[in-house]
């Protein structure tokens, strides 16, 4: 009621100073994203106008309400403009001091020579040279006799063209002679300042050679100009002004202000609001990844009218609708008469082909992956349409489903245990899920391994929300349907893939430790408990019948195809290892446990600025790695530190009762059954996408902890400590995940803008 009458104050001039404030700040985050496009000059105007008028509104609300957190807003609002006008441009003040002249050159002025024939032509009409494929064109600049501090190239790029590689050789004043690659860069379709060369040289330049090439033989690029000392202009980021300003703010508003203070249970309405937009901002981000990534020869409608697909989305199904459970190819002879079949180097000497990751097994190709995606999604949409659902569109749903069912099932958490948590630090404990989730590496590649990991993390998730909900490990009256969809998608899970059957393992058990309860019903009116033998039962039925149907249907599966009922096929798959003769190393397991656990970002001044060297720790056998890896989970989410205080948190819990209770529900799911995931693929070996197994339930069962830790607490001093904590953590959890994703998703031959993007945020020096 005092927020409602806070806001009732505020004048009408003020309202329009807000709205005014919000539509600055939509306009340069519009910009940001090349929605809009505003010059340099615009751009800095902007960034001083909605400065101005933050600075003003938030002035006025301090008229009404005084607050440490917005009087440290206003200063972030003139530190970000101040830094992102001066420090961040840095390479526009290159030639602040000095007389430098400025001169250009057409490419008649320019003798030029290509490394491989047809890969340069000279246009005489235009005075431009067009730079084709691969091939190096050299440009020679000779007698220059000048300081260089800036080089700008001026390229008009081909239709397919996404960017150029530049790199110079120069002689100064320092050493007569070239000095091989002394500069380069990547100069990038529809961004500027890509073509803007900043150059350190020592006195004036004699000779220097300028070296084109493209990233493929298709593309085509047009040399106009080359110009020396244009001043390079001013690039201002809204999301590096909008993170300064605002993200360190709300880092700052979680350690002091009253506000974010206040408990769940008195500010409810704000945590779920956060929450939820958070979700909502996860989703979107999601859904802008996965429309990036769309082939630019296909439409978003296109993907849903494909007349071919893969393993999951095509060959299981055309199986199926056979009715068989062997797909429809049939393995060559040549395949089947090789002494081994299952061993690569064989089929590659002999040119036996076969067929990628399929199973082979009794002269019969199968397929290993889990069929929950096929027999919800993919059959029932191409018996519909007859056509078959693309992967990456699979993907992007199952991953937003998941994303939204991660936001509930965290709130369900909060609202039943951590109702005296400050709604900041629910707020920063969000942020760092959502970052650190796993998902993020299944939406940033979308091939079909992809399939089953974000769609056992959507039923996974959807699993956890309901048998949270149904009040199974709290008090409150349990709900049979939220009981049966647990049980129904904690199965769909292991359907989708095996490996999450452990999480399958602990929803079993919690639905075993709750039978007794089932059945009591309190009297609203006495406050007497009632045992109710039939409610008893259907909740047994609710909890077993659909996750045993699934079961029973996934040994059937697996008997008639390997003859047992535990046999998921992987070790007959055909890929790079003979899976069917690998034996067990404890050396493995410490690959993964290291990688996925403790391996430590490095911060470096190259692209991508923040990287996680892989550890093999030299081991003496055949490890397999995948493309791609990140830092260890201890690094994306600070938070799981928090499991080093795990017995001292239980100590504190007042019966021998609650500390079994509270040991099984975190210790399980949240512990043993990750590390036993970790453990488990020591046979295949790393893959990042895997994060999405274990690495949200790690994180949740660590933040239980600290706010148990921290309701239980009456030291102030403490109770600040662990605020600042879960400040700094939400600060680095964004900087440190957003980095690691981007470099995974995105190419820098495929997506070099957005690279690039990445690039001009963080290396403002360059």
């Amino acid at each position: 009621m005092e927020n409602q009458n806070e806001i009732k104050q505020l004048s009408q001039k003020q309202i329009i100073k807000i709205i005014v404030a919000a539509a600055a700040l939509i306009i340069g985050i519009l910009d940001m994203f090349k929605i809009i496009n505003l010059s340099p000059f615009q751009g800095s105007a902007a960034i001083i106008s909605f400065t101005v008028i933050l600075w003003l509104a938030a002035s006025e609300i301090l008229k009404i309400h005084e607050s440490r957190a917005i009087r440290f807003f206003r200063k972030m609002l003139v530190i970000s403009a101040v830094l992102e006008l001066t420090l961040f441009q840095f390479p526009s003040y290159n030639m602040l001091f000095g007389n430098y002249t400025q001169k250009t050159y057409l490419c008649s002025d320019i003798p030029i020579t290509a490394s491989y024939d047809n890969n340069a032509v000279i246009n005489s009409d235009t005075s431009s040279l067009t730079i084709m494929g691969k091939g190096e064109v050299t440009c020679y600049l000779n007698d220059i006799n000048q300081e260089i501090k800036t080089i700008k190239i001026n390229l008009k790029y081909g239709e397919k063209t996404k960017r150029v590689n530049m790199t110079v050789d120069m002689a100064d004043e320092t050493n007569k002679d070239f000095r091989y690659s002394i500069a380069s860069g990547s100069l990038v379709k529809d961004n500027e300042n890509s073509n803007y060369i900043p150059c350190q040289f020592s006195g004036k330049v004699s000779q220097m050679n300028l070296k084109f090439s493209c990233d493929n033989d298709y593309d085509t690029a047009t040399l106009q100009s080359v110009v020396f000392n244009e001043p390079i202009p001013f690039d201002v980021s809204a999301v590096r002004f909008l993170f300064l300003s605002f993200v360190i703010s709300i880092g700052y508003g979680i350690v002091v202000s009253a506000f974010l203070r206040k408990p769940y249970e008195k500010n409810r309405a704000f945590c779920w609001t956060s929450v939820l937009s958070l979700t909502a901002c996860a989703v979107v981000l999601a859904t802008s990844v996965i429309i990036e990534k769309i082939p630019e020869d296909k439409t978003f409608k296109s993907r849903f009218e494909l007349n071919s697909g893969d393993q999951i989305t095509q060959e299981i199904v055309d199986a199926f609708e056979n009715k068989q459970i062997n797909l429809l190819k049939e393995p060559s002879q040549e395949l089947l008469d090789l002494e081994n079949p299952y061993d690569w180097s064989q089929r590659s000497t002999s040119g036996a082909y076969a067929e990628w990751d399929h199973v082979l097994y009794d002269g019969k190709y199968y397929s290993y992956y889990g069929i929950a995606p096929v027999i919800t999604l993919f059959l029932p949409y191409h018996q519909k349409t007859g056509h078959y659902f693309a992967t990456d569109m699979a993907v992007w749903i199952f991953s937003c489903i998941g994303l939204v069912f991660l936001g509930l099932t965290y709130m369900a958490i909060v609202k039943r245990w951590f109702r005296k948590v400050p709604s900041g630090c629910i707020l920063s404990a969000a942020v760092i899920l959502f970052s650190a989730c796993g998902i993020w590496f299944s939406v940033g590649r979308t091939i079909f391994y992809e399939i089953s990991i974000s769609s056992g993390f959507m039923f996974l998730l959807i699993a956890a929300y309901c048998l949270i909900s149904s009040n199974i490990l709290s008090d409150g009256k349990i709900s049979l349907p939220r009981v049966a969809i647990s049980s129904l998608c904690a199965g769909l899970a292991v359907l989708s893939r095996p490996t999450l059957a452990v999480y399958a393992v602990c929803a079993v058990l919690f639905y075993i430790l709750n039978i007794k309860r089932s059945g009591q019903v309190v009297n609203k009116k006495t406050g007497k408990v009632k045992i109710k033998i039939l409610r008893r039962i259907i909740y047994i039925l609710c909890a077993v019948l659909p996750i045993g149907a699934l079961a029973a249907l996934q040994m059937w599966y697996n008997y008639e195809r390997f003859g047992s009922i535990f046999d998921f096929g992987i070790n007959y798959s055909l890929t790079i290892n003979d899976f069917t003769s690998s034996q067990f190393h404890l050396i493995f397991v410490i690959i993964g446990l290291f990688n996925y656990i403790f391996a430590a970002p490095q911060f470096i001044t190259d692209y991508p600025y923040i990287k996680t060297p892989f550890s093999k720790f030299n081991v003496n056998g055949y490890y397999f790695s995948d493309v791609g890896n990140t830092s260890g989970i201890i690094f994306l989410a600070f938070p799981v530190l928090g499991y080093m205080f795990g017995f001292k948190a239980l100590k504190k819990l007042p019966t021998k009762q609650d500390k079994i209770k509270y040991s099984l529900m975190i210790g399980l799911p949240c512990v043993i059954m990750p590390l036993v995931i970790i453990f488990s693929i020591w046979e295949s070996g790393y893959a990042v996408r895997y994060t999405a197994d274990f690495s949200w339930q790690i994180i949740v069962g660590a933040l239980a902890i600290l706010f148990f830790l921290y309701k239980s607490s009456k030291n102030e001093q403490k109770k600040k400590l662990f605020r600042i904590f879960m400040a700094v953590s939400m600060i680095a959890a964004i900087i440190i995940n957003t980095v690691q994703i981007i470099y995974f998703s995105f190419s820098e031959t495929d997506y070099p803008h957005i690279c690039r993007q990445l690039t001009d945020i963080i290396a403002f020096w360059r």
